[in-house]
């Protein structure tokens, strides 16, 4: 049975894809298995919260992941190392 993934999953994967390179929206959407439309949503929620930018390059825009977003990509890796332990994932 293939389950959806919540919010909290899909920030998480957008904020671990962020934390290994600047990324251009449509490359993202692939790299965390999502419409481009329903990424895009999530960008400005987590542009307008701090964790992310949305660069303007010269020929393409690019997403990167900001201090405060690795502060919280850090803190949710430590929550779900914790669950795991108590097996609740």
């Amino acid at each position: 049975m293939n389950r959806k993934r919540n919010k909290l999953l899909i920030v998480m994967d957008i904020l671990e894809t962020l934390s290994r390179e600047s990324i251009a929206p449509t490359r993202l959407a692939i790299h965390v298995n999502m419409p481009y439309d329903r990424l895009i949503n999530i960008l400005r929620e987590l542009e307008s919260k701090g964790l992310i930018k949305i660069v303007d390059g010269s020929h393409s825009r690019s997403v990167v992941l900001t201090d405060k977003g690795l502060k919280l990509l850090e803190e949710l890796r430590r929550i779900k190392n914790i669950l795991s332990e108590y097996g609740l994932l």
